[in-house]
């Protein structure tokens, strides 16, 4: 079970659903191989501010949405 989420992190989960995991190869998954930079443009070319972006990717980190690779890349979960 994926830990309770703010406002402002299903909102931007909201976003990359629609932006990033629809487009993915692994949709039907419910995952995509993304960098934070992404994540942070994503939400940016929607209208949000880059300090707010910035703050809820960074707080998405902290659970179980955003999991870290070797490779600097990041797994999102949905």
């Amino acid at each position: 079970m994926k830990n309770q989420l703010t406002t402002n992190q299903q909102n931007a989960m909201n976003i990359f659903d629609d932006v990033i995991i629809t487009n993915s190869d692994w949709a039907e998954e419910g995952w995509d191989r993304v960098y934070i930079s992404r994540l942070v443009d994503t939400l940016v070319d929607n209208g949000w501010s880059n300090k707010s972006a910035e703050g809820t990717v960074g707080s998405l980190c902290e659970t179980e949405h955003l999991t870290a690779e070797d490779s600097g890349s990041y797994i999102l979960w949905l």
